[in-house]
């Protein structure tokens, strides 16, 4: 057990960096100011993040699941959601954000139509106590199918409010202050961390906003959504970055306990 201490990391990245070993694929991807924003503002827009037909024929299935009341759990219903949450510019802003070894905590959709009311202001934290950890734990991509602007009921943000730490009061949810759109075209994936506070707008324009909402977390924290019924089926089809998101690469909830084989990457990626 000596040999394999002296081997782990025992220094931690601040949460605002980026390691040398994912610097390239920022870099590749363009996301440098993406990275920037979300740490800076606690959130970001990535534009054309998948080509126009995905886009058109996600937005399809998303709304044959919800007519057919499939919400969540979406992982295991299409393989389209599969692509979605494997799409390298989500999983590069996920590392960024939520650590290397990060895990899927949640696959979901919406559709709203007009008239369809706001949803009330909250952080993503639900399930942490204040004041939340310096290191973000929840990182949340919002899929915009359609396009996202105030009236057809996109979401809001608190600008500011994830450097309070702290989930909002009753007051402050009911004022909403200072509460702006995220606006995007269609295609796009508006990332969010854990801290900020966040709703939505009432929906006043015809039609429907067809959204997935797709959640990464930092590797300890328990995800919302159990796959492990389908996670060999998953991990065959797609690979070993499924097997990542889907908690086969760490230590940790192994059928028989502790993984001892992983011990030395579990530690170290908890640390990046």
């Amino acid at each position: 057990m000596a040999k394999v201490a002296l081997s782990v990391y025992f220094d931690t990245l601040p949460p605002e960096a980026i390691s040398d070993e994912l610097a390239p694929t920022i870099d590749e991807l363009g996301l440098w100011e993406n990275c920037r924003e979300l740490a800076m503002n606690g959130w970001t827009v990535i534009e054309n993040v998948a080509e126009g037909s995905f886009n058109q024929r996600f937005r399809k299935k998303i709304k044959e699941m919800f007519a057919s009341r499939n919400y969540n759990m979406l992982l295991a219903k299409d393989d389209l959601f599969s692509e979605a949450v494997l799409n390298p510019k989500l999983l590069a802003m996920a590392e960024f954000s939520v650590g290397r070894g990060f895990l899927l905590s949640q696959v979901a959709a919406s559709v709203r139509p007009k008239d369809a009311g706001a949803l009330g202001l909250h952080a993503d934290n639900n399930w942490i106590p204040a004041p939340f950890p310096a290191h973000n734990m929840l990182l949340t991509g919002c899929w915009a199918c359609d396009e996202f602007t105030k009236e057809n009921g996109s979401t809001l943000v608190i600008p500011g409010s994830h450097v309070l730490k702290r989930h909002p009061t009753a007051q402050e949810i009911q004022e909403k202050r200072g509460a702006i759109a995220i606006e995007c075209p269609p295609g796009s994936v508006a990332m969010w961390d854990g801290s900020i506070w966040h709703g939505n707008w009432e929906r006043k324009t015809e039609g429907s906003r067809v959204v997935c909402h797709i959640t990464y977390t930092r590797l300890m924290m328990r995800p919302v959504e159990d796959y492990t019924q389908y996670a060999d089926g998953l991990v065959e089809k797609f690979g070993e970055r499924m097997a990542q998101l889907l908690g086969r690469q760490d230590s940790l909830n192994g059928p028989n306990g502790f993984e001892y084989d992983k011990l030395l990457t579990t530690f170290n990626n908890a640390k990046r």
